[in-house]
């Protein structure tokens, strides 16, 4: 049984490299997928060099992704839902000569499993609950999270219940039990399943990727309109940086700042003074 964890890549180094060291000896091979489109339409350039990350050469399969289909998005607003899907399923490209028992992990690069207990493989599919983290490695999102307050970021089966990676994408965080008569596939929910690290970036960087992310923001805020209209406001951004206010304005969710201990991967915890300008 091997372990394949797959994701899409837009230049997020820092985290790349993080989610390499911590799961290199857990996973047989990265599916990294990235693409010449941002969700808004924009153009992009190739941003993933292997040679910034030679040393885990041999484990990486890189695909980029220049075909996206072509839309309006002016008239369109639908349209960043058609290059997400499109974008993830690209993933695929990958997923070749697997074997039934084969385990595929689906997430958003910034979201790393936690694989020491390889329990998960004893489940058909598996949901991984993390804690999530806003601005620095350190800024815990504490209150407004179902789940516990967590995030049901990973998510994986084996590859004979795999039909894309949209579908795994939506597995409901939800274990039926065996005596239901609906029940499809064993699901496992992890709850101590990694890590979810967004938004370590500077004002510049944060305004850029939301507006490069509009699908996110009409999932996230819906009806909100206030917030949605102080999304791109500079001095905004700058005080919820600084204040450790959520990203997106929600009222009801809640962050501080927390100890690194060895809850977190351990090469954060080896490289403190390296790692200064992401920890609070």
């Amino acid at each position: 049984m091997k372990i394949f964890d797959c994701f899409r890549y837009c230049g997020e180094d820092l985290l790349l490299n993080l989610r390499l060291k911590t799961l290199y000896n857990k996973v047989d091979k990265f599916i990294i997928i990235e693409g010449n489109k941002y969700y808004n339409g924009e153009e992009k350039k190739q941003l993933f060099d292997i040679n910034n990350f030679k040393e885990f050469k041999k484990k990486i399969d890189f695909y980029f992704i220049n075909n996206f289909p072509n839309y309006d998005f002016k008239n369109n607003e639908k349209s960043h839902w058609v290059y997400d899907d499109f974008h993830i399923n690209k993933i695929g490209l990958g997923l070749n000569n697997l074997n039934d028992d084969d385990y595929v992990l689906i997430s958003d690069l910034d979201e790393i499993p936690k694989l020491d207990n390889k329990e998960f493989l004893k489940y058909d599919s598996t949901v991984f609950l993390q804690n999530m983290y806003y601005y620095k490695f350190n800024v815990h999102l504490y209150k407004g999270l179902k789940w516990n307050n967590k995030w049901p970021g990973t998510k994986g089966c084996k590859f004979k219940y795999f039909k894309s990676a949209r579908q795994v994408r939506e597995f409901r965080v939800k274990n039926f039990p065996w005596w239901r008569f609906d029940r499809k596939i064993k699901r496992h929910v992890k709850q101590d399943g990694g890590w979810h690290f967004s938004y370590l970036m500077n004002e510049e960087q944060i305004k850029l990727k939301l507006l490069r992310v509009p699908g996110e923001i009409q999932h996230v805020l819906r009806n909100d309109e206030e917030s949605k209209n102080k999304l791109f406001d500079d001095e905004i951004i700058k005080n919820k940086l600084k204040n450790f206010i959520d990203p997106y304005g929600r009222s009801d969710v809640f962050l501080k700042k927390v100890k690194i201990d060895n809850t977190f991967p351990s090469y954060i915890n080896e490289n403190i003074e390296k790692l200064s300008d992401y920890i609070a």
